[in-house]
């Protein structure tokens, strides 16, 4: 079976490695030119910046096992499990409410997560796909589905996969409810709302490093201040991501970044080190789409049509971590494999 996949995040990434592990023929087209998602490493003159999630952890016995697998490749490594917390008023050197598993980090960035999942599948970047077009089983054609792409050129396959946040999966999957009986899933995915976020990315001189590796932040302008440095066995600089609170991201949506910035490194500079304010340099990355309010609570939602199979899967279903976009895509990968693995689409 010819799979398209729309969206190289991790959903899309290990539904596409299985299903090609499996024999299926698989491609991945991607908006952008770097893979992951929320998986993003930025990179300059040897620092690593990872500025969508800082680290992963699991509580699922699947996912875990997927970071087992990553460790043994070097691709992976723990890191820990005691960040600071600011509760608002007070900065506690240990959150009181740590997690009982560690989180783990790469030394070249999370992204090289993405990367490695991408092996087992043709990957189209910097392809935007615009909507689809449903050929169906009796209409002359050899394949049930076209991806329709911005560039006025096609993909044609035998099953989709929208693999993107729901705003853009309702846009792509909307072109199509004329002719599948999509209409129940866009109703389901239009009411899926996100938190928005800024990450601010700043580089310092190494001997300001810090003790803390992260601080997570109950407050009305941050969310989490990570030393990036931290994950680093000779790190050249002290380089830190400071992530902004929903609230203020809503707040400042439309203001300009110098000043985004500026209010940011205040920020951080109350609550932890004075010297965050002046950083060497600085970049600044607005997430439109971070985190979903309202998840789904299935791991997958698929368009039940033997002959043109279609799913959605996202780190929007059955929660809005890292390790729910793993396992939506895994298990919707599970699925088609038992399902189609006798079957000629």
């Amino acid at each position: 079976m010819k799979i398209g996949i729309i969206g190289a995040g991790l959903s899309g990434l290990i539904a596409g490695k299985r299903l090609a592990q499996a024999g299926h023929d698989v491609t991945v087209i991607e908006k952008s030119r770097k893979l992951g998602g929320r998986l993003a490493t930025f990179k300059r003159d040897g620092e690593i910046f990872d500025y969508g999630v800082s680290s992963v952890i699991s509580s699922d016995p699947t996912f875990e096992s997927f970071i087992e697998l990553l460790k043994e490749k070097n691709t992976l490594k723990e890191w820990s499990r005691d960040f600071a917390l600011y509760d608002g008023t007070q900065l506690h050197e240990v959150n009181p409410n740590r997690p009982k598993n560690s989180y783990h980090v790469s030394e070249q960035g999370l992204a090289s997560v993405a990367n490695y999942l991408s092996r087992w599948v043709d990957v189209k970047s910097e392809e935007k796909a615009g909507g689809l077009t449903h050929i169906g089983a009796n209409r002359g054609k050899k394949r049930s589905w076209m991806i329709n792409l911005t560039d006025i050129s096609v993909f044609e396959c035998d099953a989709v996969i929208i693999a993107t946040p729901a705003p853009q999966a309702y846009g792509v999957l909307q072109t199509a409810q004329d002719e599948t009986p999509a209409r129940r899933i866009i109703r389901h995915i239009d009411e899926v709302r996100y938190d928005s976020c800024f990450s601010l990315m700043a580089s310092y001189k190494k001997d300001l490093m810090p003790d803390w590796k992260g601080i997570e932040c109950e407050d009305h302008t941050l969310g989490w201040i990570g030393n990036e440095s931290a994950k680093l066995s000779n790190p050249s600089k002290t380089s830190v991501v400071i992530r902004s609170s929903a609230s203020f991201a809503h707040k400042h949506a439309q203001t300009d970044p110098e000043e985004i910035t500026r209010l940011l490194l205040e920020r951080a500079s109350d609550i932890s080190d004075s010297w965050l304010i002046n950083p060497e340099w600085t970049t600044l990355h607005y997430w439109k789409y971070y985190q979903a309010r309202n998840p789904i609570q299935d791991y997958f939602m698929e368009l039940e049509m033997e002959e043109a199979p279609l799913a959605l899967v996202g780190d929007y279903m059955n929660g809005n971590s890292v390790q729910s976009a793993f396992l939506s895509g895994y298990n919707l990968a599970d699925y088609w494999i038992n399902k189609y693995s006798e079957v000629s689409v």
